[in-house]
């Protein structure tokens, strides 16, 4: 058929792109991104271009196709699937018809005993005597692929550690599924507007039209509150509940990251289908201007718990404000007196060797905001691996190298002390030029296409801007990452103006409850199963959702900062010791301190007493973590 060769000619386009995929599909192991710096995104796209990017713009939106070749080890039993999911749950339907995409998602039943013919029913009580499923819930990057129910980053120590559990050590059968978020990956809706986007690259619709370049992809349909209502259509779904075998199913929902954040609200929304919910590092408090991000960073470079120290933090920090100073003209180096501002501008565009020397820095404020606002050099605070392998890959490392090297050389300053360090990261030069920086954001390509449409969510929905101000305790630049920076990319890559970009979040944080879980829905449908049995409030929060979710977060994630980490008994928290961003879900290791394998045992025995199989461990101090916490 005309479907299969095209879905041929695909595989065999991406078979030569498979190195390139594999790079870029790489750079987001992580699920809320880190701030990435420009220079790296700016590195990246280099590297796309020279090989052989302009091939690559054909597949935007099937970003399924190259997760077979990086998912070659995936287990057997896992079967990839698609499901004709609702575009808009908000909309009024006309007679029975509506739009609709193909939402991708994963499922094994490797934990159901085939000789089940009941469905696999559990013997229990409560919850545990009917089905048990789990869904992993997919968010911005990487986009899911079947090893996702194997051993991933999003959902493995935590969802299949448990289910592999229940059903070794009490016979209990659990059916795992995952489920991509629309846009994303394998999961982009189709364009039917004739101007240039996804529908063009693919050869759809409007692909001979004369395009209009700019707001050129349509995300109308793109938020948290579709992918809210996209897991509640899922477990309710005849295919899903047909691959079960049964109505009667206990659904709890897994995530990581802003998953985590799914997770929690499909629960609080919509507790009558979602039974519970384990948010991991899941910020659930949006916020316009998130300057705690970097304040966070800056503390973990002190932190003696992860390898940081205090030396290591003043020197990182003395860096960056002996950058600023030459920058800024009031000269920080060891010049001569008769040598002038930009001698000192050209000594730091050399020592970091910076793209364009000297006159890129000097040409706009915002090539020297690219520069010095998200850090001289990165830093791993966010993906902290104790370990890992690199050089410089974790806090320990880092700051062990910066430390030796102000100690081998105290003659040298702090920010040639960074550049030192620099050298570790990347040998090619440092990208400032942001007029590129956003015409790669404008022009959508299967390499920016997961990047663009979380950039889209920040602007429509949570802000989670990662900035360095003047007043704040930034480590990096300070004064050279405000969040004017962040609400321009708004403007001209999306045609969001400022004011909405506010209006959105603070939208959010009323919809949701932000912290207090207490969700403010009135005047919005809150989707088509509202319905359903589900008691609503006036002020439209929905009875019961705040019970059963457990937060778990790590104590050097940046991302805690807006995480609940305040529990009580109805939704617990628990407090990571020394990790980083949701390092507990990742794949089981033997490698795993004792605080991560800790933190696993924690979910498995709050989600057993919630399913009635084993009580709660409440309150009780255990070795290296705080456990669940009770205001």
């Amino acid at each position: 058929s005309e479907t299969n060769n095209k879905k041929n000619q695909n595989e065999s386009v991406m078979k030569k792109l498979a190195p390139l995929v594999l790079a870029l599909s790489n750079l987001a192991a992580n699920a809320l991104p880190p701030p990435r710096r420009i220079p790296d995104i700016l590195r990246e796209v280099e590297i796309q271009q020279r090989e052989g990017g302009a091939k690559s713009e054909i597949l935007l939106g099937q970003g399924g196709a190259s997760d077979k070749y990086k998912d070659v080890a995936a287990s057997g039993d896992v079967e990839e699937s698609h499901l004709d999911q609702r575009l808009d749950h908000f909309s009024e339907e006309v007679g029975d018809v509506f739009v609709t995409f193909r939402q991708r998602y994963f499922h094994t039943s490797r934990y159901v005993n085939s000789d089940d013919s009941e469905g696999g029913a559990n013997e229990g009580d409560d919850a545990a005597s009917s089905v048990l499923a789990f869904l992993c819930v997919g968010g911005e990057g990487p986009s899911l692929y079947a090893s996702v129910l194997v051993d991933s980053v999003h959902c493995t120590g935590d969802m299949v550690g448990l289910a592999e559990k229940l059903h070794r050590e009490r016979g209990m059968d659990v059916h795992l599924f995952a489920i991509e978020h629309r846009y994303y990956g394998d999961s982009f809706p189709s364009q039917t507007r004739r101007r240039r986007g996804v529908g063009y690259l693919r050869g759809g619709e409007g692909a001979d039209e004369e395009a209009d370049e700019e707001f050129d992809v349509d995300y109308s349909h793109l938020s948290s509150r579709q992918a809210v209502e996209d897991v509640i259509a899922f477990v309710k779904s005849p295919e899903v509940l047909d691959r079960i075998g049964s109505e009667d199913v206990t659904w709890i929902t897994f995530g990581g990251s802003y998953p985590g954040m799914l997770s929690a609200w499909s629960h609080l929304l919509h507790p009558s289908a979602i039974y519970a919910a384990v948010s991991n590092s899941a910020p659930v408090q949006a916020e316009l201007d998130f300057a705690g991000y970097n304040e966070r960073v800056g503390k973990d470079l002190a932190d003696e718990l992860v390898g940081g120290s205090k030396l290591c933090e003043r020197v990182f920090r003395e860096g960056h404000e002996e950058v600023v100073a030459v920058l800024e003209g009031r000269g920080a180096e060891k010049e001569e007196e008769t040598e002038s501002p930009e001698d000192g501008v050209d000594h730091v565009a050399k020592l970091f060797n910076v793209c364009g020397g000297a006159e890129a820095l000097r040409s706009a404020r915002r090539n020297q905001e690219a520069f010095v606002g998200d850090g001289l050099i990165r830093v791993p605070a966010q993906s902290n691996d104790p370990s890992c392998e690199g050089e410089v890959c974790n806090i320990e490392k880092l700051c062990g190298v910066i430390v030796d090297e102000r100690s081998s050389n105290p003659g040298i300053s702090s920010m040639e002390v960074l550049a030192n360090v620099r050298k570790l990261q990347t040998n090619t030069c440092e990208g400032v030029d942001w007029e590129s920086y956003i015409n790669w954001l404008k022009s959508p390509t299967m390499g920016n296409a997961n990047d663009r449409s979380w950039m889209y969510q920040t602007c429509a929905e949570f802000g989670f801007y990662m900035t360095c101000n003047e007043d704040s305790k930034c480590p990096y630049g300070r004064g050279y990452h405000d969040v004017s920076r962040d609400l321009e990319m708004c403007q001209v890559v999306f045609g969001i103006d400022p004011d909405e970009v506010k209006k959105n979040v603070e939208s959010t944080l009323k919809y949701y409850g932000g912290w207090s879980l207490t969700p403010n829905t009135s005047g919005q449908k809150v989707g088509p199963s509202s319905g359903s049995g589900i008691i609503v409030e006036n002020n439209g929060w929905v009875l019961g959702g705040q019970k059963r979710i457990l937060f778990v977060n790590g104590s050097v994630d940046p991302w805690s900062e807006l995480s609940l980490t305040q529990g009580n008994s109805d939704h617990p928290s628990v407090i990571v010791p020394g990790s980083s961003h949701h390092f507990w879900t990742h794949d089981i290791k033997g490698s795993d301190g004792n605080e991560i394998q800790v933190a696993r045992q924690t979910i498995y025995e709050t989600v057993e007493g919630w399913l009635g199989v084993e009580p709660v461990t409440m309150g009780v101090g255990r070795d290296g973590m705080v456990t669940i916490e009770e205001q």
